[in-house]
């Protein structure tokens, strides 16, 4: 793991969802950050697609993070991990 690897990763260990979130949006972001961390502290290869598809289907169920929801797919089919 690079230094910038390891920084990025340190500082996702302090994030913490808003209060204001729905709780099972929070939850699913949350759990997501998580994995994450599992994923680079551990230097697995990939997160299961579970985290991602839960992630996903969590922020179609508010409209008003539709915008996120629309980046988070954008960078998906950026790095070929998803095709239309």
């Amino acid at each position: 793991m690079s230094p910038k690897e390891k920084e990025q990763l340190e500082r996702m260990k302090v994030l913490h969802v808003r209060d204001d979130i729905p709780k099972d949006l929070s939850i699913a972001i949350e759990t997501f950050i998580k994995q994450a961390i599992i994923i680079g502290e551990h230097e697995l290869d990939y997160m299961p697609s579970e985290y991602m598809a839960n992630l996903l289907e969590s922020f179609t169920k508010y409209p008003e993070y539709s915008l996120i929801l629309l980046d988070m797919i954008k960078i998906l089919e950026e790095n070929e991990m998803i095709e239309r």
